[in-house]
């Protein structure tokens, strides 16, 4: 579960990068999103804007939360794909990250966070 755990952090950040560059962009309002680390060396996603400002800095455990858990507690439907995930073999589990990382849940967790990116 732990390997699940984190596969799933792994790709969700880049995925969530990609996400908010395309929307953005699309929207007319380009923002650039750089994985760095802060002063404790943890990851840390920081937004930029066209001109080279950082918006926002989002620690990548706020992200995982913000786009895993519902009220504390990891959402069900993330919570059922992981648990798939270790039912089967090494093919088996990589389609569960998918599906988790592409259902309704996480998807409607990045959408409300890159339209509160958007806002100026």
């Amino acid at each position: 579960m732990i390997l699940l755990g984190r596969s799933l952090a792994v790709n969700l950040i880049p995925a969530f990068q990609e996400t908010l560059e395309v929307i953005s962009r699309r929207a007319g309002r380009p923002l650039h999103a750089l994985l760095v680390t802060d002063g404790r060396d943890r990851p840390v996603l920081q937004v930029v804007d066209g001109d080279g400002v950082i918006r926002r800095a989002l620690p990548a455990d706020d992200l995982i939360r913000d786009l895993l858990y519902m009220r504390g507690r990891l959402e069900p439907t993330v919570r059922g794909h992981l648990q798939d995930g270790v039912s089967g073999d090494e093919h088996h589990a990589t389609r569960a990250l998918v599906a988790c990382l592409k259902s309704r849940a996480v998807l409607s967790a990045m959408q409300r966070l890159v339209s509160a990116l958007l806002i100026p």
